[in-house]
């Protein structure tokens, strides 16, 4: 059969392979299980096809097949018919001549390996095109540099997904499941992020691919429970971190975190009246804070794309963090505007749980609360009250929520005390832990810790 593509003696000619295609069509004719055996190889690839009449037809086919109805020439042909396409696929004639394109469906499996290959090759061919052509677009469209990078890495690291095992999605029997669990369970997994507090650690373990929110009122104490774990993660476990901070300068960070570390008063750190032993757990303080690998963005209100480009030159260079801390959610940028500010802060938050998702990593992210709990008679707040968005609670994994009764009540009997309300918690169950409140050492620590 001539193919009409290649007659194109002027132009370049994509990759492809015709009697492949004609192939693998004729031996889902031959066999139901040639079916499932080239659904296989080329799931997750756009367009397996070179020419758009064998796309059709192996869609037809599909659809049959999932109906489970029969693959000879005869219901091929008359399902095209009905679909109006039949002419535009070659006619009758050519559907039948596909199958005795081969002689047995033995190896549909070769022949599809030979397409998805073929469209691979393809695929690359159009993902750099596309980019020079963003390239040149780039000044007349008045796009960044940046935005088209992140362009570029998110169209490769499709073609990266297709190259390595179609859509990516897993499918596992039940006895390899509960093996699994049983794996875990014998052998308990040591990629759980470490929490500065052992009673919020054994009811709210943080995994990767995680999102946790972190949630309270103004001054309620989010900064210092963020930098509490980012603090604890990269210095006592050397681990990596990356603070994305929003809210205040890398210079305040780094003054909390000096007196957190050091445990001296950060009152006496910003107004430079430490006495000589103070200063010199600074110095110690210092030394072990430079060691760590932590790390400090403060950039003002980014999008979540930023910090995906940050993350995929870390991993680049083996870097990649344990943990991406945000400080705050509420006041990153959404991607393109929305209607609202509530559409907006769900597509932030949709945002950070694919981040972690994708690296495998644990995101955390502070959130404001609105101000309703402040005018109930009891100000413990609740999930109802984190503010301008029901997509934070639904994409977050684990939401805690901070409460401190003398924040409200100075005379309080609970004066000190600071409080973890777990609210949400996906793989277990909901609790109130309770910690001691250090605020003047920027710390906040477990109860019968000094």
């Amino acid at each position: 059969m001539t193919d009409h593509y290649d007659d194109q003696p002027h132009e370049r000619i994509p990759p492809h392979d015709i009697d492949a295609e004609q192939a693998v069509l004729g031996s889902m004719m031959l066999s139901r299980t040639a079916v499932l055996d080239v659904a296989e190889v080329v799931d997750g690839v756009k367009h397996p096809f070179y020419r758009p009449a064998h796309e059709s037809i192996f869609d037809t086919m599909l659809a049959l097949y999932a109906n489970g109805q029969p693959l000879d020439p005869i219901t091929v042909t008359n399902q095209l018919q009905h679909a109006g396409v039949l002419e535009k696929v070659g006619g009758r004639a050519y559907v039948s001549s596909l199958a005795s394109a081969v002689p047995t469906a033995a190896n549909a499996g070769y022949y599809a390996e030979v397409l998805r290959n073929k469209a691979l090759l393809r695929a690359v061919i159009e993902t750099g095109t596309s980019l020079v052509q963003m390239g040149y677009r780039a000044q007349a469209d008045h796009d960044t540099a940046a935005e088209i990078v992140d362009a570029a890495a998110s169209n490769l690291q499709e073609l990266t997904t297709a190259a390595k095992g179609g859509n990516d999605s897993r499918e596992w029997l039940l006895d390899r499941v509960v093996d699994a669990v049983l794996d875990e369970y014998d052998n308990p997994r040591d990629d759980l992020l470490p929490l500065p507090w052992a009673d919020l650690q054994s009811v709210a373990p943080m995994e990767p691919g995680d999102l946790v929110v972190i949630a309270g009122r103004p001054a309620m104490g989010k900064s210092l429970v963020l930098l509490g774990i980012g603090r604890h993660v990269a210095i006592k476990h050397r681990r990596g971190v990356l603070i994305a901070s929003m809210e205040m300068s890398h210079v305040q960070m780094g003054q909390r975190l000096v007196a957190a570390e050091a445990r001296i008063p950060l009152h006496g750190l910003r107004a430079r009246t430490l006495d000589r032993q103070q200063y010199a757990l600074v110095r110690e303080a210092r030394e072990r804070i430079r060691r760590s690998p932590l790390r400090i963005d403060d950039t003002p209100a980014v999008p979540v794309s930023r910090w995906r480009r940050r993350l995929r030159q870390m991993q680049a260079k083996g870097e990649l963090p344990a943990a991406l801390i945000v400080d705050y959610l509420q006041i990153a940028k959404a991607e393109a505007k929305a209607q609202n500010r509530v559409i907006e802060v769900d597509s932030i938050a949709v945002g950070l749980k694919a981040l972690a998702q994708e690296f495998k990593i644990v995101v955390i992210a502070a959130a404001q609360l609105n101000r309703v709990s402040e005018h109930r008679t009891d100000k413990t707040p609740t999930l109802s009250d984190l503010r301008e968005s029901g997509g934070i609670e639904n994409n977050a994994n684990i939401v805690i929520l901070l409460h401190r009764d003398d924040y409200y009540d100075r005379e309080s009997p609970r004066a000190g005390e600071f409080d973890f309300i777990v609210a949400k918690n996906r793989m277990g169950h909901n609790a109130t832990v309770t910690a001691a409140w250090q605020g003047h050492y920027a710390r906040i620590v477990d109860m019968e810790m000094p």
